[in-house]
């Protein structure tokens, strides 16, 4: 522990350093580390510098993590001014590659004779990042293969970073307005979920080998196979794609390859990774896309892969039939149902603005418009209501949006919005399946019946609260009329719910105590109490939707 605070300090002395080079003094004196900041002098003359290009040459400066962050950041556009944007996107994760005898390392990472399992490996690397550094080698069988390779120490240099990433980030959204729209801690806690699962090569490899089974039987894409046996946390051995970078237009033609299918089957492939799996390639730049001598796509690095569950497939699937709809009002609520944070002022504007946007659609033709201009529209909106999402949300815009110019790199005529559509009547089928309608019903009413079964618990504890002085009442108060009337609606609800329960208990009492007369076997003043409750529920449903939906 003490030598970890010890490095700690050591760090936090040289990010002090850096953040005194590039002039950022206020931050300096807001920060609550020891350290004797007066003595610091500013190294450059920043006077014609702006704010946004010292923040991205800081980064830069502080190293692999500071970098990673900052592309993260990057991708939240509408939330931060657009000229930081822009620099961001300079940041590069240039590093150069470390000095190691690999034979040796390989040896005693994986507790192996190397001549047992390799032929030959190439002592440079012909790849290196931040995290680590990849070789070319050749297995005893013959196998052309790529050893990756983790940076030594890279894991408690990055743990001790986004420990004071942490601090760092409480003490910014103070600084200025942009970093407190930006929600800045909640966006370092998903980086630095993200970035610690992104150093496990152990992690990438189940990420191939569950890729892999994804796309199994299919002839329009390789995946590369892993060596479980030759691997660990530390290192990955994998076979070596042989491909041509996507974009590389003269060497496709050359090989007599078809640029249009070429698009047409990244994009397809893409669109399945995140409709139809729900796991989704995070990075797909056009290094990390190839294309093979037959046609066949690989995608490679699979570091940062994006992961949808069950409730978010279900919103990305409203999200997409409210947006093929045109339906202003769905999206408003499947925008709102999967921010983190959301603070929308007026809600009749937002819903207004999404609407222009489906009036630019409609008015100019598909082929013409770009996902990254409509995105660019949507981030606008976005930033003016402070709404921030899940990392998953940002991995999928930044994916597609690198697909879609990947595509009208190879194809300037290509429209995407053709290539969403069938995935999006795949979905409105599946919707309209009555399997699927009863499954939904059903799960609807176990989740209302919970509600009601709740309900007299929650009144307890509120009764509780409000005898102990614990209850506060927060609202906007409109006008004493509208407001004594949505009280009075609210209790008249609450008052039905306890008659629906009070309904159910009497009919099992009555049932219980075998009270003639009967029909079917059940007494009739049973049914009779299920009829009212079932009534009532039907009522008190009804008017909780109209409710949700006046909101």
């Amino acid at each position: 522990m003490m030598q970890n605070s010890a490095k700690k300090l050591q760090r936090s002395s040289h990010i002090i350093s850096v953040l005194a080079k590039y002039g950022f003094r206020d931050i300096l004196n807001r920060l609550p580390w020891n350290t004797n900041k007066t003595s610091l002098e500013i190294g450059i003359d920043v006077t014609n510098i702006s704010v946004y290009r010292r923040i991205r040459m800081a980064l830069e400066e502080l190293g692999p993590a500071f970098v990673k962050l900052g592309q993260s950041a990057s991708t939240r556009e509408g939330l931060l001014p657009q000229e930081l944007i822009e620099e961001l996107r300079f940041l590069e994760d240039r590093v150069d590659p470390f000095t190691i005898d690999i034979r040796s390392y390989i040896e005693e990472e994986l507790e192996i004779n190397f001549d047992e399992h390799f032929s030959t490996i190439e002592p440079e690397p012909f790849a290196a990042a931040s995290i680590s550094q990849v070789y070319r080698a050749k297995l005893i069988d013959g196998q052309d293969v790529v050893v990756k390779v983790r940076r030594p120490q890279v894991d408690e240099v990055l743990k001790t970073d986004l420990s004071l990433m942490r601090d760092i980030a409480r003490i910014l959204v103070g600084y200025s307005e942009p970093l407190h729209n930006l929600n800045l801690p909640l966006i370092v806690d998903s980086f630095a979920a993200t970035l610690i699962q992104e150093i496990s090569l152990l992690n990438e490899r189940y990420n191939i080998e569950r890729f892999a089974k994804n796309f199994k039987g299919n002839d329009k894409i390789t995946v590369p196979k892993v060596y479980p046996q030759i691997s660990s946390d530390r290192i990955l051995t994998m076979e070596f794609i042989d491909g041509v970078k996507v974009t590389d237009k003269d060497q496709l033609k050359s090989m007599g390859l078809d640029l249009e299918e070429i698009v047409d089957n990244g994009i397809n492939l893409y669109l399945e990774q995140v409709i139809v799996h729900g796991f989704f390639h995070g990075d797909p730049h056009p290094g990390n896309l190839m294309v093979l001598p037959n046609g066949k796509l690989a995608f490679i690095d699979f570091g940062n892969m994006g992961k949808l569950l069950s409730i978010d497939r279900q919103n990305l699937e409203e999200f997409i039939q409210a947006a093929v709809s045109s339906n202003a009002v769905h999206l408003a609520d499947t925008i709102e149902d999967v921010a983190i944070v959301s603070s929308i002022p007026d809600r009749a504007r937002f819903e207004r603005s999404l609407y222009e946007i489906f009036d630019l659609i409609d008015n100019v033709s598909l082929g013409d418009i770009s996902l990254e201009f409509l995105f660019d529209k949507l981030w606008a909106i976005i930033g003016d209501n402070r709404l921030y999402f899940p990392e998953y949300i940002y991995q999928l815009i930044r994916g597609i949006s690198l697909m879609e110019g990947i595509g009208r790199q190879l194809n300037p005529h290509l429209n995407i919005m053709k290539s969403i559509k069938p995935f999006a009547n795949r979905i409105m089928r599946e919707r309209m399946d009555p399997r699927y309608l009863f499954e939904k019903g059903k799960n609807k009413a176990f989740s209302f019946v919970r509600d009601i079964e709740k309900l007299p618990d929650d009144l307890r504890s509120l009764f509780r609260q409000i005898k102990l002085g614990n209850f506060t009442l927060n609202h906007h108060l409109i006008s004493a009329k509208s407001f004594t009337q949505i009280l009075r609606k609210g209790v008249n609800l609450i008052v039905i719910g306890i008659m629906v329960l009070s309904l159910n208990m009497l009919a099992g009492m009555v049932i219980i105590a075998h009270v003639e007369p009967k029909f079917l076997g059940i007494p009739i003043w049973a049914w009779v109490f299920l009829a009212t409750s079932f009534s009532l529920s039907i009522y008190l449903f009804v008017a909780m939707v109209r409710a949700k939906n006046r909101d």
